[in-house]
């Protein structure tokens, strides 16, 4: 059972405001082994600078779903498979998702805490995107109903699908998880993730 300071980390999208919620937890003695793997998720995650300069921080994990979302389509490319397969485990490494899940229980089960928190964010962040929302060029806004089935199209084909396309289902076996988690419960009583 989370702490509220935990809960709100958890909820929170800004790489700045998780950190700041994760530090009150540590300074208030909470949980300080599941914080330690929380701080060392949130340094492995957030390492890069934003583009956007300053103190923001990139997503590391966002940027692997990018990547994942980019190469939905690679079957269909020359050397798409081989080269969108590369790239995807090149990030995976620099998340160290197999050197984090080789150190234990805890680990793995924090790693997997942080995959549910990324698809919920790229879930939220699809459903307040204008431009995700909209047809023709940007011009007509969709409707409820059909963005939402644009977003568990898109989770579905990115989460699912292109982990056997690219023959990933074990490295990516955690993320494919995390979406049919989120899935479900940010779309209660629809059923499971499929197309």
């Amino acid at each position: 059972m989370d702490t509220p300071t935990i809960t709100q980390y958890y909820r929170e999208a800004d790489p700045a405001k998780r950190l700041a919620l994760l530090n009150m937890s540590i300074e208030a003695g909470e949980e300080p082994e599941l914080n330690k793997i929380r701080r060392e998720l949130w340094d492995i995650r957030y390492q890069d600078k934003s583009e956007l300069g300053g103190d923001t921080r990139a997503d590391g994990l966002i940027a692997l779903w990018m990547l994942m979302e980019f190469n939905r389509d690679s079957a269909k490319r020359f050397m798409g498979v081989r080269g969108g397969r590369k790239e995807i485990l090149k990030q995976l490494d620099k998340m160290k998702f197999q050197e984090i899940r080789a150190k234990g229980k805890d680990y793995e089960d924090m790693l997997y805490r942080e995959c549910c928190h990324m698809v919920k964010t790229y879930m939220e962040l699809s459903e307040s995107d204008k431009a995700y929302n909209s047809t023709l060029f940007g011009i007509l806004k969709m409707s409820s109903e059909q963005a939402k089935d644009k977003l568990k199209a898109d989770i579905y084909h990115t989460a699912v699908e292109l982990p056997q396309t690219l023959k990933l289902e074990e490295e990516l076996g955690m993320i494919t998880r995390a979406a049919r988690e989120m899935y479900e419960l940010h779309f209660p009583g629809e059923g499971s993730l499929r197309a």
